[in-house]
């Protein structure tokens, strides 16, 4: 399972405004996808998937000021990991 998985997933390069609410982000979406599917966590491809989904997330927040009007929409976040692709 997880013991397994080594190395990490890079980060995205975002013009930071405000960190609020960017761990809640990070945390949230990883929740939400490993909910819908948990067998990612016994495929690292996969988790690192959703891993990247994640940091997305997080990096979104920061760029808009606030915790809850700064989370991103899934069209958001889906058009920055294909910009970073």
């Amino acid at each position: 399972m997880l013991k397994a998985f080594h190395g990490t997933v890079d980060a995205f390069h975002v013009k930071t405004i405000d960190t609020t609410g960017a761990g809640d982000s990070f945390i949230g979406a990883l929740l939400c996808k490993i909910v819908d599917d948990q067998s990612v966590l016994e495929d690292e491809p996969k988790l690192r998937e959703i891993l990247r989904f994640a940091n997305a997330c997080g990096a979104i927040t920061t760029t808009k000021k606030g915790a809850i009007p700064a989370l991103p929409s899934p069209d958001e976040v889906h058009k920055l990991l294909n910009a970073e692709k």
